[in-house]
């Protein structure tokens, strides 16, 4: 049997998760109310290949049941979003994201385009707080954003060089801010407020 996690899902698994549009789909097909993974595989097969439910071939509804079975399922079962119990039936789990700070976008719109930054922002503890500070001083240099996120028991040179390197660019490639390494300064965006 397999059911969802009680405790806070990893960070990183839920912004792996969360950046498939398939498993938002799916996810917003179970806040509807608890389905079967043959509904499942049926309703994700009929929105890959926009076609009616009632045109999915077997043969895809059997490609997307194993999809769903051996990927899409565990995953989402591992991060506390749904559970799979041995009724048969796959249960959406309402408080999974009620752990974080960041705020999402309507489940029931698997497509919005702040799906991106959220999952963004899911990857590392860090990063929703380093959003917050780049939208509180509307721009700030790398390493005043460094000292402040390291904390006192921190080492800022070291948060420096893996913003400079890993976050600052992941986070300006979904519009959440921009980042000029030249200047060194971070600077926010329309779409900066997006998640806070």
């Amino acid at each position: 049997m397999k059911t969802a996690q009680r405790s806070r899902p990893d960070r990183h698994k839920l912004s792996v998760t969360l950046a498939d549009r398939r498993t938002r789909y799916l996810v917003s097909r179970l806040q509807d109310g608890p389905a079967t993974v043959r509904d499942l595989s049926i309703a994700l097969a009929a929105a890959d290949l926009d076609c009616a439910r009632s045109d999915v071939a077997t043969a895809d509804r059997q490609q997307y049941r194993r999809r769903l079975e051996h990927h899409q399922l565990p995953r989402l079962t591992d991060v506390g979003l749904v559970t799979y119990p041995l009724d048969g039936f796959v249960r959406y789990v309402p408080t999974a994201l009620d752990h974080f700070d960041v705020r999402f976008p309507s489940l029931a719109e698997p497509d919005h385009p702040s799906w991106a930054a959220v999952a963004a922002v899911l990857g590392r503890a860090y990063r929703y707080p380093l959003v917050s500070a780049v939208a509180e001083a509307d721009s700030i240099s790398l390493f005043r954003l460094a000292n402040r996120l390291a904390g006192p028991d921190g080492t800022p040179r070291e948060f420096a060089v893996a913003l400079h390197h890993v976050d600052l660019p992941q986070l300006t490639a979904v519009d959440l801010l921009t980042y000029d390494p030249e200047s060194r300064t971070v600077a926010n965006t329309a779409e900066t407020e997006s998640v806070l």
